[in-house]
């Protein structure tokens, strides 16, 4: 190996394809989220004719250093997801995210067996296999595809009638759990950080990114697609034991699948309790420790100094609490990724938890409201608005990291996934037809995770005045036990109620009270012979009755998740690669589970289900635009 890499000046060839091709990716997504509303279609079309698929433009070091700049891209994506959550709504919310991600991996396993085993004839292992493939999603994917179809909106759509669904307070208190910070986006700061865990009351021009991301129907998908992709991790790990029980080497086959199993899943399970724990009783005391952590990563402003006492008055620009915020962002993220990674989960849910513990930490503690006549409260709520805008990392995210992921990573992490796709394979006969029809089943398989959604509408409108007209008439049934029983065993009354009167005040009070009563039926009881005009007896006014919930309301939301769950992507990519195993071009390597026109046929659904996915969470949320997220699902 070399000491040193020579430097040669690059080939005018080289730099004319490298950036052509990241100048390429990023104008065809823009012309593809315009037409199409497929901007990631985009940007995997190229990579499949730029990479070895097709033209073979790029050479294989050059793919595999993109595939690991975009793989970074990812990882800044989910990031990205846990700076911008809700956590109140994420908790609150878990049950349904995970009957969501139980439904999407179930259903595509299920109709796997249904078409590869029952109506295209092949192994029983084969047809888990693909399933297991088809059944992971792209977190990256997902957030990807949400931002751009979000971003583009169009106006039109925004601007359309939006009826009103008003969830009840319950519903919203329940969701406001005040052990854990609530959203850090103030409601008069810039439209990308407004925090829509209220419902909406009017029509916007855009539905932006944040607002989809911090809603119930946003963090129920996030959800869900993480829970996915930790099974999906388990199941990878999985195949290369199945591959040894087919090959029927019965020696250690038991041990060999069981920890593989265990290992992920008993991995992700600690990350996930272990870390809120660490979050609260050592890492935020930390952080807020002598205020070090808001002196350092907040901007200098009147009576907040910046840093050290000693430095100089040009420092504690934003600029200076940007790096320090980027410094922990990048020391966090990292910890957890090599936590995660060497621990047997996934790095991907490793990065979302960091996102979440960064929100979690630099949450400004809630102000105490003295009692004092002179306390002001508007100036305190607003210094504590201004402390969370200023701590807030998403904003420095979006600053520092923003461009450089939008427009060199996240190409490069698309058009990588092109790369992988075996494209002149897939046109064979018999594996267009059945890779169509199978696509569309693993479509429809994934567009089933709205039905939950669907179901759990109604709960989310009745079940708090249905827990509350259980509770009434729970107490009503003991108050009329209670008024059976016999005057020795009923309750006394409270001491604190009122003495009785003596009997002199009594009467001398029931007398005022009815000539007051004769007094006021005289005034009012109209006389004929004076000419006064019968009055009318006072009618009260009309209770307005609440609207039916229609589970028309719940259609938006259930389609945004169904459409946002289709798209497959690395996860589903790699399953699918552990499974194919070894192959004839590669002698002395172990056969896997897929054979090669099962494992072709799966290669076709997930490039379907990559390509149509994204277009059709672009189509919903241009269609019903902040119907998706109103109401119960805001």
């Amino acid at each position: 190996m070399p000491t040193v890499l020579p430097y040669h000046e690059p080939s005018l060839i080289h730099l004319l394809v490298f950036s052509s091709f990241l100048y390429l990716l990023n104008i065809i997504r823009i012309a593809a989220d315009f037409l199409v509303h497929g901007g990631i279609v985009a940007e995997i079309t190229l990579g499949i004719i730029y990479g070895s698929p097709l033209a073979g433009l790029l050479s294989v070091d050059w793919e595999a250093t993109f595939t690991v700049l975009g793989y970074m891209g990812l990882i800044l994506v989910v990031f990205e997801g846990g700076l911008s959550s809700n956590l109140p709504m994420l908790f609150s919310n878990l049950p349904l995210s995970i009957v969501c991600a139980v439904t999407g991996i179930i259903l595509p396993v299920a109709l796997s067996f249904a078409s590869l085993y029952a109506g295209f004839g092949y192994r029983p292992l084969e047809a888990f296999a693909a399933g297991a493939a088809l059944s992971s999603d792209s977190l990256g994917t997902t957030l990807a595809a949400l931002n751009s179809a979000a971003k583009s909106a169009s106006p039109s759509s925004a601007g359309a009638s939006l009826k009103q669904t008003q969830s009840s307070p319950s519903t919203r208190n329940s969701v406001a759990d005040r052990s854990l910070p609530v959203s850090r986006t103030p409601s008069h700061l810039p439209a990308h950080r407004v925090d829509t865990s209220a419902t909406l009351t009017a029509p916007t021009s855009a539905v932006s990114p944040n607002s989809l991301k911090q809603s119930r129907v946003g963090t129920v998908l996030i959800s869900a697609a993480i829970i996915d992709d930790v099974v999906g991790l388990i199941i990878a790990g999985v195949m290369p034991a199945l591959a040894v029980v087919q090959s029927e080497t019965e020696e250690g086959g038991g041990s060999s699948i069981a920890w593989p199993i265990v290992r992920p899943l008993l991995a992700s399970v600690l990350i996930a309790f272990v870390t809120p724990v660490v979050a609260r009783f050592v890492l935020r005391p930390l952080f807020w420790w002598g205020g070090f952590g808001e002196r350092w990563c907040a901007p200098a402003r009147p009576g907040k100094p910046w840093g050290l006492r000693r430095l100089a008055d040009g420092w504690g620009t934003e600029n200076h609490a940007d790096a320090a915020k980027l410094f922990l962002m990048v020391a966090t993220l990292s910890a957890m990724a090599a936590i995660s990674h060497y621990a047997g989960s996934s790095v991907l849910f490793g990065a979302y938890i960091a996102g979440l513990v960064l929100t979690y930490v630099s949450q400004p503690p809630e102000p105490s409201t003295p009692d004092n006549a002179f306390y002001d409260a508007g100036a305190e709520k607003h210094s504590h608005v201004q402390r969370t805008q200023d701590l807030a990392f998403e904003e420095t995210f979006a600053r520092t990291l923003g461009p450089v992921q939008e427009y060199v990573l996240l190409p490069l992490f698309f058009a990588s996934i092109g790369f992988a796709i075996p494209f002149l394979d897939l046109w064979r006969p018999t594996v267009i037809w059945r890779g169509i029809v199978y696509s569309i089943l693993m479509c429809l398989a994934k567009l089933a995770v709205g039905v939950p959604i669907l179901l759990y509408g109604p709960y989310l409108e009745y079940g708090p005045s249905f827990r509350q007209a259980m509770k009434s008439g729970v107490v009503s049934a003991f108050s009329a036990i209670g008024s059976t029983l016999p005057s020795p065993l009923r309750p006394r009354k409270s001491a604190d109620a009122s003495p009785e009167e003596p009997p002199g005040v009594a009467e001398e009070t029931q007398t005022k009270g009815k000539t007051n009563e004769v007094r006021f039926s005289h005034a009012q009881t109209p006389d004929p012979e004076r000419g006064e005009p019968e009055r009318e007896s006072p009618v009260p006014a009309a209770q307005p009755e609440l609207s039916p919930y229609s589970i028309r309301a719940s259609i938006p939301a259930a389609s945004f998740i169904g459409a946002a769950m289709v798209a497959r992507g690395e996860i589903g990519l790699l399953i699918a690669q552990l499974a194919r195993g070894g192959s004839e071009d590669t002698p002395g390597s172990e056969a896997g589970v897929l054979s090669e026109e099962p494992f072709l046929l799966c290669i076709w659904a997930i490039f379907l289900c990559t390509l149509v996915g994204p277009m059709a969470l672009g189509f919903a949320v241009r269609k019903w635009g902040p119907l998706v997220n109103s109401g119960i699902w805001a």
